[in-house]
């Protein structure tokens, strides 16, 4: 879990619960993660006694994309604010620590440069009093305001460097090449510390000099734009949302899910990929807010991915392919092994964006990728039934028909219908207005059980046939209405939201799971009666159900029970325990984000009369 993520959309930092570097992205928000793995320490020295920060009393707090620490150790009080400066690749903090007696402030490195340990160098360069690690096209130079008072570079498996960090005297090593960590230290109770990204020695020597001139007035204008762009909100939680949103979006548009990387114990991958369904629904929430300019980015980026009329399951930062688990041996007439959803939502998206934004210049040039993907959504359905052919499910488990997946193809066709319209396009847009119905018509016929009264999760077809039917209760469901298939007072909606509400409501801590018997990161305990974790994201869509049916107590007290589960610095995870409601999986999780800021944004266009 991460306590703090900070950005400029080139160079991103996500802080562990006691202030560390934990990733540290460059080029891209999401990718290279030159920390992966490694352990990035601060440590005070005080009259002859030494402590890390994971050691201390402290708490950690976040206004917009700054992040600030308070501790006390050994009678002082010790302030660090931290910012990534948004013109220069530079992580940057104060430092300020009050009390009586000695002080030296060390910083420990562990960089595994271009996320691999070995084939690094790290030097002491005198001229510029600062540690460069360097591998390749990759360079990190650590530096501070003030003269160095030490430093030491060595092989990080032998552990010299940081032993040596613990007694309060660096052993001056002034290069090592292979795994290497380095220290440096500074005996000044206030000053500013930085690690700087760049693509050779001399950018790096460049900003160095440039942040050493003058750091007040970097923290200053960084400290003043992120007031600005998150100081407008009473809520708290919406304005940090709104800024850890920005924090997932790269110079380049690419939006990534989370930066955070402990996931990775669990399945060997983490989440800093871009998922255009994930990325969509963070540009809709940035546009609701106004924040278009950022959106356009990932939208022209998210356009330059969409070659065949679909997209892939996801992709690296850079819009190259990402891992998947989606076989290729299901690619067929009848099956693709893609998530359907994610072309149709973004398609969706798109039409929010230039509807919201009058964005009529991505409008003009996003048409000939509309196309494509809308004859895609038009064209990729069973002849008989109408419904769409088999893909992979939201959740990326199952291959078969999903009423979430059916209900985004009919939103992404009347979206693109509403393009094909504004253009004088008219053949298309009665082709794709005609699937979007047809659709429509299949959802009723085949996707509600009579005997259930509601509808069912997932069904498989065959040459025209429904071969089985999956009628489990998944908070999927709920797309039904909230993509306007079905409107939100309609009876079988309405037996639909019961049934997800009665079987997934998690009773104790709250909160909708996202299906019965879901195992994804179950912790240890009992689970019966339980049908899975809570998530945010799910617990908002009910929000904004109940939104939508002017029901807006209801759904404050389902928004309220999300900023229940924010951490201290405003961040919500992908999930929580059921148990005792502490955060599981990733922290801070984009889509949890834009799901709260979408939900509050729900409630007050349902307020207004």
């Amino acid at each position: 879990m991460r306590s703090a993520v900070l950005s400029n959309g080139r160079l991103a930092v996500a802080l562990d619960k006691d202030f560390y570097i934990a990733d540290l992205y460059y080029p891209y928000v999401g990718r290279y993660n030159h920390s992966f793995g490694g352990k990035f320490k601060i440590g005070i020295w005080h009259d002859g006694k030494f402590a890390w920060l994971e050691s201390m009393e402290k708490r950690v707090e976040m206004d917009g994309l700054t992040a600030r620490l308070r501790a006390r150790w050994d009678g002082l009080e010790i302030e660090i604010f931290s910012f990534v400066e948004f013109h220069h690749d530079a992580y940057v903090i104060r430092v300020d620590v009050r009390g009586p007696g000695l002080i030296r402030v060390v910083f420990y490195h562990d960089f595994r440069i271009m996320e691999a340990p070995q084939g690094d160098t790290a030097f002491y360069d005198p001229e510029l009093d600062a540690v460069i690690h360097y591998k390749e096209r990759f360079w990190f130079l650590a530096g501070s305001s003030h003269q160095l008072y030490e430093y030491n570079i060595g092989r990080r498996d032998m552990g010299i460097v940081l032993r040596d960090c613990e007694d309060g005297v660096l052993g001056k090593n002034p290069i090592a090449q292979g795994s290497v960590d380095s220290a440096i230290s500074v005996a000044y109770p206030s000053f500013y510390y930085w690690i700087i990204a760049g693509k050779s020695k001399e950018e790096v020597a460049r900003v160095h000099g440039e942040l050493k001139a003058k750091p007040q007035y970097y923290e200053r204008r960084n400290t003043g734009y992120w007031k600005v762009v998150t100081g407008q909100y009473s809520s708290k939680l919406v304005g940090q949302s709104i800024a850890i949103l920005m924090a997932h979006i790269g110079d380049n548009g690419s939006v990534v899910a989370s930066l955070d990387t402990d996931i990775l114990k669990f399945n060997l991958d983490t989440y800093a990929y871009v998922w255009p369904r994930d990325a969509a629904f963070v540009a809709m929430a940035l546009d609701e807010y106004g924040y278009a300019s950022f959106t356009k980015k990932f939208y022209e980026f998210a356009l330059s991915l969409l070659r065949d009329g679909y997209f892939f399951q996801k992709y690296n930062p850079d819009g190259t392919f990402g891992s998947t688990w989606h076989p290729w041996t299901i690619r067929s007439k009848k099956s693709l092994n893609i998530q359907e959803d994610e072309t149709a939502i973004f398609i969706h998206a798109l039409w929010r964006h230039v509807e919201l934004a009058k964005d009529y210049d991505l409008l003009k040039r996003a048409y000939p990728a509309v196309r494509r993907a809308a004859d895609f959504l038009a064209g990729y359905r069973d002849e008989r039934l109408g419904l769409p052919l088999e893909s992979f499910d939201l959740w990326e488990e199952r291959l078969g028909v999903h009423a979430y997946t059916v209900a985004s193809v009919y939103a992404g066709l009347r979206a693109a219908a509403r393009f094909a319209e504004m253009l004088g396009e008219e053949e298309d847009a009665d082709s794709w207005i005609s699937a979007a119905q047809d659709v429509k018509r299949a959802i009723a016929d085949y996707m509600f059980d009579k005997q259930l009264g509601r509808f069912v999760r997932t069904v498989r077809i065959d040459d025209g046939k429904i071969v089985d039917v999956d009628k489990t209760v998944d908070a999927s469901l709920l797309a039904l209405s909230l993509f306007g298939v079905f409107e939100p007072d309609d009876p079988r909606i309405a037996s639909t939201v019961k049934a997800v509400e009665e079987r997934l409501w998690v009773r104790g801590v709250g909160g909708l799971a996202r299906y019965e018997g879901d195992y994804y990161q179950r912790v240890p305990g009992d689970y019966s009666g339980i049908p899975g974790n809570p998530w945010i994201i799910t617990t908002m869509w009910l929000a904004e159900h109940y939104a939508a049916l002017g029901l807006i107590s209801r759904a404050q007290g389902l928004i309220r029970w999300a900023e229940e589960r924010a951490s201290p610095t405003y961040l919500l995870p992908e999930q929580v325990s059921p148990f005792d409601g502490s955060p599981l999986s990733v922290q801070p999780l984009a889509w949890s984000h834009a799901e709260y800021l979408r939900a509050v944004s729900a409630v007050k266009r349902a307020a207004q009369p």
